[in-house]
């Protein structure tokens, strides 16, 4: 993301949607924390990163889950909450609260038929097996289906992919064809919520980036601590230091200016409304 007024704008309503968001969790007693690049942000700059376009929380399952009620009766009616069953195309397998009459696009999704808006990310943790070997045989369905939901809905290669990369899309476009997409999005809940009846050691977001390095203690959401964000109260992980040194190393060390590439989000249309 180059320009820089755009930027602040898209930042600016991804921190109203996220005080929203807060706010219901608050009133409603649901556990909801920055995460990811917004824990980051929060503690070495006391807010977003400057050069972030986007805004990542998390929730226990249990919570997400009431959250997903609850904004059918009290979400404001300027945003929605997208997630795998709001939508007939929607392939994501976390949430995201969008802003209604605003737009911003991503090239390798621009053109499918779900809402656009410009959002803030919700990433459920469930429970994990504490068996090596189990978590990678559920990891590696997850993928599966997650992957064949994805270009079966419609979105495209991004961009610089690799060969094999390319190859295996046009595998999975194929494969993709014998199955629809409720029988993809049932298959996916269905390994996603796996062990989550069960006490394990682990918790993990199946949607996160880094892999087994968002393998966290299944204590991680007890007892958040309020950060400052931009001028809000927020809520983010008691442990951030060992979530954060986990997922970043060295992080209160800012990448080197070539390196600061926003939320690696390929930007094609961006709409901020009014």
């Amino acid at each position: 993301m180059d320009n820089t007024s755009t930027l602040k704008n898209i930042q600016k309503i991804e921190l109203e949607i996220a005080a929203h968001i807060f706010d219901l969790c608050r009133k409603h007693k649901l556990t909801c924390v920055l995460a990811g690049g917004s824990c980051l942000g929060a503690i070495r700059h006391k807010g977003m990163i400057p050069w972030d376009d986007d805004i990542d929380l998390a929730m226990p399952r249990n919570d997400y889950e009431r959250f997903i009620e609850l904004c059918e009766k009290e979400l404001s009616s300027k945003y929605f909450f997208q997630h795998l069953d709001s939508e007939e195309n929607c392939a994501y397998i976390f949430g995201k609260v969008r802003k209604n009459n605003t737009k911003l696009t991503e090239e390798y999704s621009h053109n499918i038929k779900m809402h656009q808006g410009i959002w803030v990310d919700i990433f459920p943790y469930d429970n994990i097996s504490d068996s090596h070997l189990r978590r990678k045989f559920n990891n590696m369905w997850i993928s599966f289906y997650k992957n064949l939901l994805i270009v079966k809905v419609g979105f495209g290669i991004p961009r610089n992919s690799s060969f094999l990369f390319s190859v295996a899309y046009y595998i999975s476009k194929i494969i993709s064809l014998f199955f629809s997409k409720k029988f993809l999005k049932k298959k996916l809940r269905k390994h996603m919520l796996k062990y989550n009846n069960q006490k394990t050691e682990k918790i993990r977001p199946y949607a996160g980036a880094y892999g087994e390095a968002e393998n966290m203690s299944n204590d991680l959401f007890e007892n958040p601590i309020e950060v400052d964000f931009n001028g809000y109260k927020f809520l983010t992980f008691k442990e951030y230091d060992m979530y954060l040194t986990k997922l970043y190393g060295d992080y209160m060390t800012p990448p080197p200016p070539e390196k600061r590439n926003g939320g690696n989000h390929h930007i094609k249309e961006v709409i901020c409304g009014e």
